[in-house]
């Protein structure tokens, strides 16, 4: 009998450190920011690297909040970095889209791929025009004037969407309003072709209130 006594009270010790089960679904639980009841899931072993209905992985959810810690439990316990959601996005890039460094600064410390200038690139034609997402990916290397293998500029790219407040924030920056594109076309020239959008008078002005020429 007196042997049992050791194992019995490991066996309690256990039992008393063991979380119950989750009594959240885990997808709400990261909507929400309930940081015990996903390390409950961890805990015991949901699988993390499934989507949501929208295609969203849990550090895409997360990304989008800049929930560090539940970023960190996530990666302790296997998630992928890399993995891409349903829009084709990584986490980081869900990540800067929301413009959340920290949740940037913590996938690039546990591995996560990260090309500054594709970022910039990537940033610019989808339209944001966050100043720290901006500033950051400077920071990092990205070279603001340096064109993608067509010859684009972030400034061309953004124009080329019709994406206003990036243009503003890259001329900001100090984007060269002058320089051609792969196809020899200057910014003010792009900005006056079909089909840029409502504010393409406006992007107009603004570039040539900053020295934008019409002719090459």
């Amino acid at each position: 009998m007196h042997r049992l006594l050791p194992i019995l009270f490991v066996a309690v010790l256990s039992a008393c450190s063991e979380p119950p089960p989750p009594t959240l679904n885990l997808f709400r639980a990261l909507e929400i920011g309930d940081l015990d009841q996903v390390k409950r899931h961890l805990y015991w072993e949901d699988a993390i690297d499934r989507p949501d209905s929208a295609g969203d992985y849990p550090l895409h959810i997360v990304a989008r909040t800049n929930r560090v810690s539940i970023g960190r439990a996530l990666l302790e316990h296997g998630a992928d970095p890399e993995r891409r959601n349903g829009a084709d996005q990584t986490p980081l890039e869900v990540a800067l889209a929301n413009g959340k460094i920290l949740f940037a600064q913590m996938l690039i410390e546990a591995g996560a791929t990260f090309d500054p200038q594709r970022l910039l690139l990537e940033q610019a034609a989808t339209g944001n025009a966050d100043r720290d997402v901006h500033t950051f990916l400077l920071e990092q290397g990205a070279v603001i004037d340096q064109p993608d293998a067509q010859g684009r500029t972030a400034l061309h790219l953004a124009i080329a969407g019709g994406h206003l407040d990036a243009v503003s924030r890259l001329i900001d920056n100090g984007a060269d309003v002058n320089r051609v594109d792969g196809k020899g076309r200057l910014p003010l020239e792009l900005a006056r072709q079909p089909g840029i959008g409502p504010d393409a008078g406006t992007i107009e002005r603004l570039l040539l209130r900053n020295g934008a020429r019409a002719n090459r």
